[in-house]
């Protein structure tokens, strides 16, 4: 087991990755570990190119890049006989609970905004691991839904209301849980209808949102640039799905729905078939009615509102609607 923990804690320092901890899971041994990307430099909108802004998480594929870095830890497991070959399960952005993975294992604690604290990174980053059976004992059993008491219990927090004050929408009331009722990322990712009294709360959100993490004191206040970032090991590049700070808003809502996800966002954490592209330009649509937009930007596109306004879908109807009533004083539309 020791020279197994050492090959894990080497092959990790090697690839950047935070310092992995051991956990038991039902029937398996589990591995976490995590891939820090730090905050995103802050969105410098023009009003004759208005953008929409991107979490930090989404500025480049790093659930793609962590999975690279496991695939070559489990490689070398493998060759070193730690492991059989084909024994090892990845996962990360996955249907495994990565969080309670990383809470089990003491990898972090939990914060009052339900993310991972890994000191002493903070919360931006990105978890992830590896499982493998595990026959040298009973099996563990599976996660229980955490108690009220249990759902209290923030080690480091203490009495900071920071994230819960900074949620725009309130989605933080209690602590350790979203109301994805409130949530303006829940939304961001799927297509149910934005309640009339959290569309100004919206701002110029496309997707990601940072806010909670932005004024936690576990954050390193410094941003990093994905190039210069050494932990990475990767350059951007479209082939890691690198997006940039934003998203022009126009070009999303010109591309035919078919050329979204595989053209504009190939590779990219948008590039998943869940999200649909209704869901996309629907918050193209938000963020560009909360942020200065030229007249002239208006007036190229004024057809294609109108065209948004009789979608058939009800969701982008809606969106438009609400955007063109706040662009009216901008320009005349006819």
């Amino acid at each position: 087991m020791k020279d197994f923990i050492e090959t894990i804690e080497k092959e990790s320092e090697k690839l950047g990755l935070v310092r992995p901890r051991i956990f038991r899971y039902e029937r398996m041994v589990g591995i976490s570990t995590a891939l820090y990307h730090g905050r995103g430099l802050p969105l410098e909108n023009d009003p004759e190119d208005p953008q929409g802004s991107l979490g930090a998480f989404a500025r480049m594929n790093y659930y793609r890049i962590l999975v690279e870095k496991l695939k070559i830890l489990l490689r070398a497991l493998e060759s070193r006989g730690h492991l059989p070959k084909g024994a090892g399960r990845i996962y990360c952005n996955s249907p495994y609970p990565e969080k309670s993975f990383a809470l089990l294992s003491g990898l972090g604690v939990r914060g009052k905004n339900s993310l991972v604290i890994v000191k002493p990174f903070g919360t931006f980053l990105v978890l992830g691991g590896i499982l493998f059976p595990d026959t040298s004992g009973p099996p563990v059993p599976p996660f229980a839904t955490p108690t009220h008491q249990e759902q209290e219990t923030f080690p480091l927090c203490g009495s900071c209301r920071a994230c819960q004050d900074a949620c725009p929408a309130g989605a933080l009331e209690m602590p350790g849980v979203v109301d994805t009722n409130r949530c303006l990322q829940a939304y961001a990712s799927h297509p149910y209808p934005v309640p009339e009294e959290i569309l100004p709360k919206w701002g110029i959100l496309f997707y990601g949102c940072d806010l909670c993490q932005e004024v936690c004191p576990h954050n390193r206040p410094l941003p990093i640039e994905s190039a210069k970032n050494t932990l990475l090991h990767f350059a951007p590049h479209e082939k890691w799905g690198y997006l940039g700070r934003g998203i022009e808003l126009g070009k999303v809502l010109e591309t035919p729905d078919a050329a979204l996800r595989k053209g504009m966002f190939r590779h990219s954490v948008l590039d998943i078939g869940w999200i649909h592209p209704h869901t996309l330009k629907r918050n193209a649509l938000l963020a560009l009615a909360h942020q200065p937009v030229s007249e002239a930007w208006i007036s190229r596109r004024l057809s294609l509102l109108q065209e948004y306004a009789n979608s058939p879908d009800p969701i982008l109807r809606a969106a438009t609607e609400y955007t063109m009533k706040k662009l009216a004083s901008k320009v005349r539309y006819s």
